[in-house]
């Protein structure tokens, strides 16, 4: 009786250690073979970022810290009275 409740454990226990092998070589595999696409899909996302930094400096006003200070503190003095 014992022996077959060890029998099953280990063979319970052989089988998900086998799947888990195949499946990570699967994954390994998946991998390798999408590694081309993944690389000129960072290079466009990181383009992409680049020029929507550009874009977003561009169109930022370069207005003095004391002005930004003032209205932020008026906001908060606003929200804060009402």
């Amino acid at each position: 009786m014992i022996g077959n409740a060890f029998m099953l454990m280990f063979v319970g226990m052989s089988v998900v250690f086998v799947f888990l092998v195949l499946l990570n070589q699967a994954m390994s595999l998946l991998a390798y073979y999408t590694h081309e696409h993944t690389r000129r899909e960072k290079a466009a996302l990181a383009e992409e970022e680049l020029a929507r930094r550009s874009k977003k400096n561009k169109s930022i006003d370069t207005g003095d810290i004391d002005t930004r200070t003032t209205v932020i503190s008026a906001a908060v003095h606003a929200f804060r009275s009402t």
